[in-house]
């Protein structure tokens, strides 16, 4: 099976990494000729708790050097989704899958909006990573991998068992679940409760439940979240506040994925996140108060970086 992996970030680096070494036939795509050439120079750099650091030369192109896929696995921010998704007609073969294994909510109606949904997956990835450098990164913790067919797919069950497959033996525990709907918002309840905090107090996920203040705004913007999934028809039996305490605690020292964005200067996933929460809330009549004002302080926390005062 021929695999595609767009986006050279954490996850798509990780991905790409093992996926190689585990002997599968994989390209990273990159949009940017100048990070190409890079990479192929200097291959990934893996770095992980038990393992010590080792460079991994996967193949990485452009997307029509790498195209044909059966495999495509978007694993660009959010915010990159619609660029990437252009892309996806040309890489995927006759057949051939997309999966997002991104955060948030909204991904995959762009992608269908680009290569129709019938042959989509979608799923999250519970792995904490960090990209140091181009190319560098740091596997700190290693989860699940959760996948399965959303509405509107016509990926059969065989296809997907390939998918799970290709993910095992690189190492990598995966699952299949058909209701992958209700993962998708049971993450989306971490991150719009951990990312915006941690994010705008610039602290590892271990010390959201040691501010109070933070941690009840953590545990309402989860709350909100819940009502909106579960006015939405999504059936979810997750405890927010036992759910954010435990990923808490077997993350105490990552830094989120929102406050690497913005440690780094880069446009963050509030859109996909909080802001998604807000959305979807307003046009089901569910009051989301605390979602509204964490994707207001994060929009305007990345209107400022322009003007930030310099001590």
């Amino acid at each position: 099976m021929k695999i595609a992996i767009i986006g050279p970030g954490a996850l798509g680096c990780l991905l790409g990494a093992l996926l190689f070494e585990a002997g599968e036939d994989v390209g990273l795509v990159d949009y940017r000729p100048d990070r190409v050439a890079l990479l192929r120079r200097q291959g990934l750099r893996l770095d992980t708790a038990t393992g010590g650091a080792r460079t991994i030369p996967v193949p990485v192109g452009l997307p029509h050097e790498v195209a044909p896929a059966d495999l495509t696995i978007v694993a660009v921010k959010a915010h990159q989704t619609r660029a990437a998704a252009l892309d996806l007609p040309r890489l995927l073969a006759a057949g051939g899958v997309a999966l997002s294994l991104q955060n948030g909510l909204g991904n995959l109606e762009i992608m269908a909006e680009a290569a129709g949904p019938e042959r989509l997956l979608a799923g999250v990835a519970f792995l904490g990573v960090t990209r140091e450098e181009e190319g560098e990164i740091i596997l700190a913790g290693q989860g699940l991998i959760i996948i399965g067919v959303p509405a509107g797919s016509q990926v059969s069950s065989e296809e997907t068992a390939r998918v799970v497959a290709a993910f095992n033996r690189a190492g990598l525990e995966c699952r299949e679940r058909d209701d992958i709907e209700a993962v998708l918002w049971e993450k989306l309840l971490v991150n719009v409760g951990i990312n915006p905090l941690t994010a705008l107090l610039r602290v590892p996920n271990g010390a959201l439940p040691k501010l109070p203040e933070a941690w009840d705004l953590a545990l309402a913007a989860a709350a909100e979240a819940l009502a909106v999934a579960r006015a939405a028809g999504i059936k979810l039996t997750v405890d927010p506040e036992a759910r954010l305490r435990q990923v808490c605690e077997a993350t105490a020292a990552n830094r989120s994925s929102m406050l690497q964005d913005v440690l780094a200067g880069r446009t963050t996933e509030i859109e996909a996140l909080n802001s998604q929460v807000s959305a979807r809330g307003r046009a089901l009549e569910v009051p989301t108060p605390v979602n509204d004002l964490l994707t207001q302080l994060l929009r305007a926390l990345g209107q400022a970086a322009g003007h930030v005062i310099s001590f």
